[in-house]
């Protein structure tokens, strides 16, 4: 059976064993690196502008790189620190805008910029963590459609030129037939007609 001084020991503890519990959850929420992706995967068109949206939080000043990665290689596209330092490398030189939220703008996306995109947040003690979001990059379907388009009326207007030149070649060929049959019976009755006079 538990004394009351037991009781006390018990009650005073508990307070110390929380604020001790809060101080620890409080240290782990500071520590590290988050970083939030809204949307993993990213749909643009050919020549389009693509935001490659990220946020995060940690302590100090982070690093931020991005990097693509394909079956194939890994190329760095730019390291940065936020008011600080930017290295971006040629290939994105003009095709990239940096935000401060750590999210990267594409310029004119191409076939080729489609694939796998890494970012990595570092913080100043050491501590990284990495996201990884997917570009999937399309083909403009409007200009191929106003291909065919241009095409399809292209030849609508070519056959309806061919039609009515048949029309035409058809009338006058049925005039030149006439005129050949009028002429023919016009002989053939002159013939008869020369045929009948008395001599």
């Amino acid at each position: 059976m538990s004394t009351p001084g037991n009781v006390w020991k018990g009650l005073t503890r508990a307070p110390a064993l929380l604020c001790l519990l809060c101080l620890l959850q409080i240290s782990f929420q500071t520590e590290g690196v988050t970083i939030t992706i809204p949307h993993l995967v990213i749909n643009a068109t050919v020549d389009e502008n693509a935001t490659l949206s990220m946020d995060y939080s940690c302590q100090g000043s982070p690093t931020i790189q991005w990097k693509y990665v394909s079956d194939w290689y890994t190329t760095n596209i730019t390291v940065w620190e936020p008011h600080m330092y930017e290295n971006t490398t040629g290939a994105y030189q003009d095709r990239l805008n940096l935000y401060e939220n750590g999210s990267i703008q594409i310029l004119h996306v191409q076939i080729s910029d489609a694939g796998f995109y890494v970012v990595t947040v570092t913080e100043d003690s050491g501590t990284s963590k990495e996201g990884i979001m997917v570009l999937k990059v399309h083909e403009k379907i409007f200009e191929d459609l106003h291909v065919v388009s241009i095409a399809v009326t292209f030849l609508v207007f070519i056959s309806g030129f061919i039609m009515i030149l048949m029309w035409l070649l058809n009338k006058a060929v049925e005039k030149h037939l006439k005129q050949k049959w009028s002429l023919t019976l016009q002989e053939s009755s002159d013939i008869e007609v020369i045929e009948l006079q008395p001599l």
